[in-house]
């Protein structure tokens, strides 16, 4: 999915479940989003293909955030984090500033089990799991995570993890909810 914010390109996706190298990325974009499930059930040749896949793509800046798949980050994580090529940003929580944009990343492969305190304004927030209510009540989105969005108002939550409303976007408030799965 391609969004446009502050004159940058934003071009995200999640669910590839080991077919990124079908997705048509738009040459022009300024950051890639990764939210995470690139491989099925931990398939580390998977991980490996995405990554050497990403690293070649032309954006100047990536972001990868795993998701519930994606089982090394979860298992092994020092490991996994040595197949993170060094120009790809791989953030498990916190916040940032890339291209003059401030990204906030929640670790919310499916759930929550505690509300958390994003500290300060967040342009972007990104997780792989899904916020409850935007889609429907689907019984794999999380309502901590509806309640942290709803305070933390964000201008686009950014996530993926609920396939049958892949590429679907909604205004609630302040924020743009954007569900980034392909699959």
């Amino acid at each position: 999915m391609l969004i446009e914010f502050n004159d940058k390109k934003i071009f995200a996706f999640a669910d590839t479940h080991g077919k990124h190298r079908d997705l048509v990325v738009p040459v022009d974009a300024d950051i890639l989003v990764c939210a995470g499930d690139v491989c099925d059930a931990g398939d580390e040749a998977q991980l490996v293909d995405f990554f050497a896949w990403f690293e070649a793509l032309p954006a100047r800046h990536k972001l990868f955030v795993p998701g519930n798949h994606d089982l090394p980050f979860e298992l092994v994580p020092h490991l996994a984090r040595t197949l993170v090529p060094q120009n790809v940003e791989y953030v498990e929580e916190g916040g940032f500033m890339m291209d003059g944009i401030r990204f906030y990343v929640l670790p919310v492969r499916m759930y929550m089990y505690s509300p958390v305190e994003i500290p300060y304004r967040v342009d972007v927030l990104v997780t792989h799991g899904a916020p409850w209510g935007i889609f429907g009540e689907d019984k794999y989105s999380c309502s901590i995570l509806r309640e942290v969005v709803d305070e933390a108002q964000p201008r686009i939550h950014l996530f993926g993890h609920i396939h049958n409303h892949g590429g679907e976007t909604l205004q609630v408030g302040k924020t743009l909810f954007c569900n980034v799965a392909v699959t």
